[in-house]
């Protein structure tokens, strides 16, 4: 392809793309400024290429700009908050990576790539503001849903764990709950917090990996007036939670600088909101929760072992569904008649077959899937109100049809021993997961809840090569 035709092509690439880029030469000329960067900053495109940064921005010079760091350097620097000012008066706010272009291990240029977060800022504080005013349907007036009674189980897994959460409850100490996704752990910790002296307190919850971390933090210490555009004095998570429990889910995902952050708070009972200067006291008591065994996180380096340790001062471990089955029929009952009443069906049966696919089913998704069978079931429902397999999704049918008829096709080929069964059947299982994901070891340990050095012990022992 011929050169001008590559630029021309790039050109209308980054064009086309929401972020805004700026290029400049190893001097700090501007060389390239797409169209995203133009609306971002309320400027002309042709008023900006061929200056140099210090003539665009105010208060930019090449000595501080992170264009210039990344020349002398040659190392990128990646998702750095910025509050800036145009020539023209326009304030930005931003977070931008910036990179180097390299060509025979010199740099020769740096482009950024920037998101605009203003508004996004701008409708947090909004509505920051608007959860100390509004409460939600279906809640109680401390924000909770669910108490120890709303929990449906039937196995003696489920009954020691409740019991310990409720010796839990009684005291005071942080709570580190931790269950694959979907186990039901913020049902148990609302559980807790309205077994607990504070139940008259507000509860708040807030998932960790569903924010990015650029506002994680102004969620959860607040923000002081002036601290971006549109901010004003807003309180974080830790101030709402006052005297209440505040449920860090999914703590794993926080980045390592916001956990030692986190830390900081818990060390000294103070919190200091973005961009102020005053310490506030916390009140709250902390339960965190993480989908993965803890030690896992410390290990790997994705949680800080000392954080941990403040956190984890009582822990709970709720177990995953395929290894409590006697609770699934007692949740699919419960389902059932939580979706009778919804659709307003009346009496709905489960018929035997699809009792006995469930019972067979290794449930990855777990309880939260589940519930989600049983209601797309309960829309594919006929006249006879009896769910059989027949009214499954068909994703769904054939995945518990693959698993269910595994018993008795082994038993047809004439196995003597349970023992020869059950190692036949944990063989197949495995090889329809690692063939189903290509040979991912990663991907197929996760689609049959284990980890992935479980399946690489249970490989190795059951002769599976991929």
């Amino acid at each position: 392809m011929p050169s001008d035709v590559l630029v021309q092509a790039l050109r209308h690439l980054f064009d086309s793309i929401e972020e805004g880029v700026i290029v400049t030469d190893r001097d700090g000329k501007i060389i390239f400024y797409n169209s995203e960067m133009a609306k971002l900053e309320e400027l002309l495109s042709e008023n900006v290429v061929g200056k140099y940064l210090p003539e665009v921005y105010d208060a930019v010079t090449l000595e501080n700009s992170e264009h210039l760091s990344v020349v002398l350097t040659g190392e990128p620097i990646l998702e750095k908050h910025k509050t800036y000012f145009t020539n023209k008066g326009k304030e930005v706010n931003i977070v931008a990576s910036t990179f180097p272009v390299l060509e025979n291990s010199e740099v020769v240029a740096v482009y950024s790539v920037c998101k605009n977060i203003t508004k996004f800022k701008e409708l947090l504080t909004k509505t920051m503001q608007l959860q100390d005013q509004i409460g939600l349907e279906g809640y109680r007036d401390n924000g909770t849903r669910y108490t120890f009674e709303s929990i449906h189980y039937a196995s003696s897994a489920m009954q020691n764990i409740l019991v310990s959460a409720k010796k839990a409850a009684e005291v005071d100490g942080y709570i580190l709950v931790f269950g694959e996704t979907g186990t039901g752990k913020e049902l148990l910790v609302q559980a807790i917090h309205n077994h607990s002296a504070r139940k008259k307190e507000p509860f708040v919850a807030i998932n960790c990996a569903a924010i990015p971390e650029t506002l994680l933090e102004s969620i959860l210490f607040g923000t002081a007036k002036g601290a971006f555009t549109g901010a004003v004095e807003s309180k974080g998570l830790f101030q709402q939670a006052g005297n209440g429990t505040l449920f860090l889910d999914e703590l794993n995902s926080l980045s390592i600088t916001l956990q030692a952050k986190l830390l900081r708070v818990l060390q000294e009972k103070m919190v200091r909101r973005v961009g102020g200067t005053i310490e506030i006291p916390v009140q709250c008591r902390i339960i965190s929760s993480t989908n993965v065994d803890p030690w896992e996180s410390v290990n790997n380096g994705t949680l800080r072992k000392d954080l941990f340790y403040r956190l984890a001062v009582i822990t709970l471990n709720v177990p995953p569904l395929k290894d409590r089955k006697e609770d699934i029929e007692a949740l699919s009952y419960y389902f059932l008649n939580k979706y009778q009443r919804i659709y307003g069906l009346g009496s709905v049966k489960i018929s035997d077959e699809l009792k006995d696919v469930f019972f067979r089913y290794l449930w990855p998704g777990n309880v939260r899937e589940l519930e989600h069978i049983i209601e797309s079931a309960m829309n594919m429902l006929d006249s006879r109100k009896v769910l059989t397999i027949d009214h499954l999704p068909h994703y769904i049918k054939s995945k518990f049809l693959s698993q269910a008829g595994t018993f008795s096709e082994f038993y047809k080929k004439g196995s003597s021993t349970l023992a020869h069964v059950l190692r036949e059947v944990e063989k197949q299982v495995l090889c329809e997961a690692l063939k189903s994901h290509n040979g991912n070891i990663t991907k197929a340990a996760d689609s049959i809840g284990i980890a992935r050095q479980n399946l690489q012990y249970r490989m190795k022992k059951l002769g599976i090569e991929v």
